[in-house]
């Protein structure tokens, strides 16, 4: 049976889609397989069968003969079908894997394809939204237009309101001018009045001349007097009604003003509107900027997504070129593979059409993006334009700023006239007070008197309150200064104690110390005699470098201390008894030098071990003295490594107590000083050491003073000759004043063992060229007590400044009570002429409504009876803001003081904590908190003694309005209140001097 293409491959699956086809190819493969395999069974059961028949014809020899060829022949045959089977079977396998291999790819590039038609559709919605934040900025554009002609509009109703300002300010200045030639007017009556005053009394003068000489005449003068009256009462009338003239057109005036402050309300209101709107403006342009900075992001993202998809593309053409190679390779692998290449070509077709299809989607791509970078070149042209409109809206910003820096001067001059006005209706109101006062100042003089006289009582008593005050104020300062002395007495008296304990302890630990350390001396030496103590007893256990006398087995001989003069901040003690020998069996070096100098580094390469941490750099730095020893070329070798001393942080408690532990260290005293410098560029520091070790060792110490340079191989290129002659002036004489005794040390090679032994020579030679054999523990203790000197002096000088801050804390307090006292006073003062002006021009109102019987004026004189009891609520209102304000002063200046002294009693605190232990610090702290609480508690009950004070002042106060407000009343419905507001006027004269200092202070 021959299978041909239509059986196999039904034509359904030629006219089938792609997905068809992916359908059936792998079923079509295995039944493939099945019938291939069955047709060559069948050809081979069919040429078994057609021999077997063959051989039945033959003979029974033939028969057997070809039975064996036959059976051979069918042998082969078989054995070949089956390798003939078998390499078709593989083959079949392998064609089925890469069919399989190639619709996998195929699936792939599908899914590629689709995933570019989803991309292809998002960069469509890109497109549509860029397109549409197009047109919303074209709307925005739109939009600032509008703004610009708004604003336009805007600037030009200004310049039409600056133009009648202007006009407005010249009609004010004709008024002004129209307000002083009215001034000069009622100045020119004012004169006329005072002549015409004079003029009378010489009148008076001589009528009264004329009634002593002339009684006869008596009846004919007072005629004459009734009628020369008469004529001044109408000239009174007269000038009366030209006051009220002047009073009209004063209120005209004020008129005027009044319009002319609500104009310039108005105007301030529509600057405040320019004002909202410029900020909404300046919001909506940075809405604008913060859409266009997520525009630009969003084509950054499509940027991006372009590219991801180019890389995509070249990626599936390396797959197309790949997969046309394998099509070549399977159309010469085998022809009976035809039809399938056949299909896959067809397939092919497909992928080169999807292909075609994604070319064509890039280049429309392209062509988006090409439109989008037209519209982006579009955007930024109207950001530009943008901009620009921007600064000019900024310039129109500057200008109308300007305008408006006009207006406010114009303003400023508006108020300046007008204050100036006010200043000339308050002299003319003066004036008036002054021509109405002159009748009544004879009576009311003797009355002022009287009262100044009582004023001046009340004022006494309140300076001796004050005063009183003062000296309480000063008693608690002094009871504090007090406290803080026992406080400061308790403190010192615990600090004794403690050292005094420690002192024991020390001297213990020292004699312990000692005993070991001679016990050695005794050991190694034993023909050295026993060092000789001086006197002891003037100086701390824990700072004598000598033996314990409390051995008796050790003798000891004592030189007092006063047999040699002490000298200046160190010194070597002279010992005749202790032989000079040019080779020591023990040698006590001390190690000096700054942080990072290598001290530590210098001491392990001395003795050839790692005894102390490496100090090579700052952050490896040794806090306390340490003590070391150890055998190093035949010789006993006692090494002390020391901080930093010349450190300016160091306080000079830590300094004293180190050096007290470097002399227990290196007792009885060290043969040598190894100061230790590193050997790189000059940092300035050399001058602070020299004079560090001065101040604690003396000029003597420089006999003892070998200068360790150190270094790690730096020394390659340079000789240390060539090092110090190029060094500064400060290590130079350095150099010197140790008597040009260096030597120079490598830290980082240690087995260099001659350097170590060469420095131990020099140290021998400088110990056997000294008068002592080593640097005395009495050079210690006068180091130590010039530092105990200088922390005294330090401790005295801050002692004086603390009292010198506190006397001029107080004495500024003091000058700041008296300033304020002398300003209440100018104010009480200030208000009682006001207090006063107010009586007299109460009094004389009330004299003229018992005067005048006419309805219309006494109507008019309880107006003018009104309007000066609400001026006189204005100075009582005006009184109680300067009484508030004065409060908050006197709180201020109360927490300014509480301020101060927290911070001296923090500064003591401190300034204790520095000068006492550990121990102390509880019993000092709870006696400043006890101090501490007892001054609060004095502060908060004065303060709610004066709280209870004021509030007995605001009932008092409101009892008086409440009085006033019923007085008034009483007033406006009869008409009659003269004696009660009179007697008001009394009580407020009497109690205002007294009641505003009282209520000020």
């Amino acid at each position: 049976m021959k299978l041909t293409r239509s059986h196999w491959c039904p034509q359904s699956l030629h006219e089938g889609g792609l997905s068809d086809r992916r359908n059936l190819i792998g079923p079509v493969c295995s039944v493939y397989s099945d019938v291939v395999y069955h047709t060559e069974l069948t050809s081979l059961f069919y040429t078994i069968d057609s021999g077997s028949r063959y051989l039945q014809r033959e003979t029974q020899e033939d028969k057997l003969k070809r039975e064996a060829s036959a059976g051979e022949l069918e042998l082969k045959m078989f054995k070949e079908m089956m390798n003939q089977l078998e390499e078709k079977d593989t083959q079949l396998d392998d064609m089925t894997q890469e069919v399989r291999e190639k619709e996998r790819l195929l699936d792939d590039m599908t899914q590629e394809v689709r995933e570019k038609d989803t991309q292809l559709d998002d960069m469509t919605q890109e497109m549509r939204e860029k397109e549409r934040l197009l047109e919303e900025k074209n709307q925005i554009m739109e939009q600032r237009d509008k703004l610009l002609e708004e604003k336009e509009n805007q600037l030009e109703e200004k310049d039409k309101q600056l133009k009648d300002r202007d006009i407005q300010l010249e009609a004010l200045r004709k008024n002004l001018q129209d307000k002083k030639s009215q001034v000069e007017n009622f100045r020119v009556l004012l004169q006329e009045k005072y002549l015409q005053l004079e003029d009378r009394n010489h009148r008076l003068g001589e009528k009264d001349r004329l009634l002593e000489e002339r009684d006869t005449q008596l009846k004919d003068r007072d005629i004459q007097l009734e009628d020369s009256n008469h004529r001044l009462g109408e000239k009174d009338r007269l000038l009366e009604e030209k006051e009220n003239r002047l009073k009209e057109k004063d209120l005209q005036l004020e008129d005027r003003n009044h319009r002319l402050g609500e104009k310039d309300r108005l105007l301030e209101e529509r600057v405040k509107q320019l004002k909202d709107r410029d900020i909404q403006l300046e919001d909506r342009n940075h809405r604008l900027g913060e859409k266009d900075r997520l525009l630009e992001e969003r084509d950054k993202q499509l940027k991006d997504r372009d590219i991801q998809l180019e890389d995509r593309n070249h990626r599936l053409g390396e797959k197309d070129r790949l997969l046309e190679e394998r099509v070549k390779q399977l159309k010469d692998r085998d022809i009976q593979l035809e039809d399938r290449n056949h299909r896959l070509g067809e397939k092919d077709k497909l992928l080169e059409e999807r292909v075609k299809q994604l070319k064509d989607r890039d280049i429309q791509l392209e062509d988006r993006n090409h439109r989008l970078g037209e519209k982006d070149r579009l955007l930024e042209e109207r950001d530009k334009v943008l901009e620009e409109r921007d600064k000019l809206l900024k310039e129109k910003d500057i200008q109308l700023e300007d305008r408006n820096h006009r207006l406010g001067e114009k303003d400023r001059l508006l108020e300046e006239r007008d204050k100036v006005l006010e200043e000339r209706d308050k002299q003319l109101e003066d004036r008036d007070k002054l021509l109405e006062g002159k009748e009544n100042e004879i009576k009311e003089r003797k009355q002022e008197v009287e009262e100044r006289r009582q004023e001046l009582k009340e004022r006494r008593q309140e300076v001796e309150e004050k005063d009183n005050l003062l000296e309480e104020r000063e008693n608690q300062l002094k009871e504090r200064d007090k406290q803080v002395e026992d406080v400061n007495n308790e403190n010192a008296e615990l600090a004794q104690q403690i050292c005094d304990v420690k002192t024991e302890v020390e001297r213990l630990r020292r004699e312990i110390s000692a005993q070991m350390t001679e016990h050695g001396e005794t050991s190694d030496t034993g023909s050295i005699l026993p060092v000789r103590r001086r006197n002891s007893l003037n100086l701390p256990p824990y700072m004598r470098g000598e033996t314990s006398d409390t051995d008796p087995t050790l003798p000891l001989r004592r030189r007092h201390s006063m047999e040699l003069p002490h000298p200046y901040m160190g010194g070597e003690s002279s010992s005749p008894d202790s032989p000079v020998s040019p080779s020591v069996s023990e040698l006590r070096l001390v190690l000096l030098g700054r942080t990072g100098a290598g001290r530590s580094a210098a001491g392990n390469t001395i003795l050839g071990r790692e005894e102390f941490g490496a100090q090579a750099s700052p952050s490896a730095v040794t806090q306390r003295s340490k003590r070391r020893e150890g055998d190093v070329c035949g010789r006993r070798l006692v090494l002390v490594d020391t901080p930093d001393w010349f450190c300016p942080g160091l306080s000079l408690e830590e300094m004293r107590q180190d050096v007290g532990l470097c002399v227990r260290l290196s007792a009885p005293g060290p043969h040598a000083f190894l100061l230790v410098i590193p050997v790189e560029p000059s940092k300035g520091e050399e001058r602070g050491v020299l004079e560090r070790i001065e101040e604690m060792f003396g000029e003597g110490c420089w006999g003892h003073t070998v200068i360790l340079f150190t270094h790690d191989d730096g020394l390659k290129e340079q000789s240390i000759e060539e090092f110090l002659q190029a060094g500064s002036q400060d290590l130079q004489q350095l150099v010197e004043k140790s008597g040009s005794r260096y030597h120079v040390l490598n830290i980082k090679d240690r087995a260099h063992g001659t350097q170590v032994s060469e420095l131990l020579d020099q140290v021998e030679e400088m110990v056997a060229g000294n008068r002592e054999r080593f640097y005395s523990s009495q050079t210690y203790q006068e180091a130590e007590d010039q530092v105990r000197e200088m922390e005294g002096k330090i401790q005295r000088e801050r002692g004086e400044r603390k009292q010198r801050d506190e006397r001029d804390l107080r004495e500024r307090l003091q000058k700041e009570l008296q300033d304020s006292l002398i300003k209440i006073e100018g104010v009480i003062q200030e208000h009682e002429g006001d207090i006063r002006t107010l009586r007299e021009r109460t009094s004389e109102l009330e004299r003229q409504v018992e005067e005048e019987r006419d309805e219309e004026k006494k109507r008019e004189l309880e107006r003018e009876l009104k309007r000066e009891s609400d001026r006189r609520e204005e100075m009582e209102r005006k009184l109680e803001r300067f009484r508030e304000k004065r409060e908050n002063e006197r709180k201020e200046m109360e927490e300014r003081h509480r301020q101060e002294m927290e911070n001296y009693e923090g500064e003591a605190r401190v300034e204790a904590e520095r000068n006492l232990m550990k121990i102390v610090l509880p019993e000092l702290q709870r006696n400043i908190m006890i101090s501490q609480t007892k001054m609060e508690r004095e502060f908060s009950r004065q303060m709610k003694e004066k709280i209870i004070e004021m509030e007995r002042l605001r009932q008092n106060l409101k009892e008086v309005r409440e009085a006033h407000s019923v007085l008034q009343k009483g007033l406006e419905r009869e008409g009659k209140g003269q004696r009660a507001l009179i007697g008001l006027l009394g009580w407020v004269r009497r109690n205002s001097s007294s009641w505003l200092l009282h209520n000020l202070i």
